[in-house]
């Protein structure tokens, strides 16, 4: 299997195609369009100071802060270089023989499968149902299924599953012996969500494990980190036991815990992608020969009704955007683009409408 490609390459792009990376405006990756927090940057000068020295191999300062943060134990915390390393070491931890994973969804759920040599079984949304998860997945759910994967808001559809599902979901995983991975690394992003989060639901159902990543709504994917969740000592234990040492930099670990701890920015970001989501959608319902699928969160996908290399053609005017022809049960008309500011917005649709007349 070849390595899934993800969005945000920009430093690729620009050497295959010789373009000015500067003037590039990045659609693909999903990234907070306010930019990571000023206090947030000057911790990371300040933190300079630290390099000479090892992180604290408990990390017991970070792990408060996210405690504190999402209101848990500090004993149900594992972290990681990125919520893609929690994925890895929880497979990696577990060896499932056997994994259900929606599509589309999130590539890295199968990469590390099947890095252990797993095998999968793809439970396939379908766009006459909005690629919402529905009770039909209960049927999926086997005593030979391991692990079931789901990513919460979905990458990238950008739909929510709703609760009352991942409770279903999570009943029937305790009688056949399921672990329920429940990716909620875009759900702070969404207004309410803790409507929508599955932690309140840890204390009941120790099969469910969490991961949450701080790199998109921080806007510091260069620094990576990411964390998971559960009320599942063993859980807990085997992956601490095959992580990395020291795997959070000192400079990732003091910018994690400033972050945590800013509220108006973290307020700020919400009403700022919800107001920038209904923007763009609304823009993107009026172009005709294209389908919007209404987001809950800070990307949209949409479809053209028929196939025009999008991609390359928005690059030719300095715009980078996710082709979905990659992800299991899409084809090559499906796109996903990330909510930016308003500037980028209108500059995407007067694009995106002299590429489509």
């Amino acid at each position: 299997m070849s390595k899934v490609v993800h969005g945000g390459n920009i430093d690729e792009l620009s050497r295959k195609y010789n373009l000015n990376k500067e003037k590039l405006i990045d659609f693909s990756a999903n990234i907070n369009p306010i930019g990571a927090n000023k206090n947030v940057k000057m911790e990371l000068i300040r933190a300079i100071d630290k390099i000479e020295r090892y992180p604290d191999i408990t990390y017991f300062d970070l792990k408060s802060s996210i405690s504190k943060f999402e209101d848990i134990e500090i004993r149900d915390l594992t972290l990681g270089n990125g919520a893609a390393e929690v994925i890895f070491n929880l497979v990696r931890a577990l060896k499932p023989k056997k994994v259900l994973i929606p599509a589309p969804t999130f590539g890295e759920y199968e990469e590390a499968v099947l890095s252990v040599n797993g095998s999968i079984e793809y439970y396939y949304l379908r766009e006459n149902n909005n690629w919402n998860i529905n009770e039909e997945i209960l049927n999926y759910i086997t005593e030979d299924t391991d692990i079931v994967f789901i990513c919460n808001p979905n990458n990238p559809t950008g739909n929510l599953t709703n609760k009352d599902i991942i409770l279903k979901i999570s009943r029937k995983a305790i009688k056949t012996n399921t672990i329920v991975v429940i990716d909620e690394s875009f759900l702070d992003f969404v207004k309410d969500n803790k409507n929508y989060t599955a932690i309140d639901l840890l204390e009941d159902y120790n099969n469910i494990f969490i991961i949450k990543s701080m790199t998109k709504f921080f806007a510091i994917p260069g620094i990576r980190i990411g964390y998971g969740i559960s009320k599942n000592k063993d859980i807990i234990k085997k992956i601490d036991d095959i992580s990395v040492p020291w795997n959070i930099n000192v400079m990732a670990e003091r910018a994690a815990i400033v972050a945590l701890d800013e509220k108006e920015y973290i307020d700020d970001t919400i009403e700022y992608i919800e107001d920038e989501k209904n923007f763009l959608f609304h823009e993107l319902s009026k172009i005709e020969p294209i389908k919007v699928f209404k987001p809950e969160v800070n990307f949209i996908m949409f479809k053209t009704k028929e196939f025009i290399d999008l991609k390359e053609k928005m690059l030719s005017e300095n715009i980078i955007i996710r082709s979905c022809g990659n992800y299991k049960g899409l084809d090559r008309n499906y796109y996903r683009i990330a909510v930016r500011t308003r500037v980028e917005n209108e500059k995407f649709i007067s694009t995106l409408k002299n590429i489509i007349k």
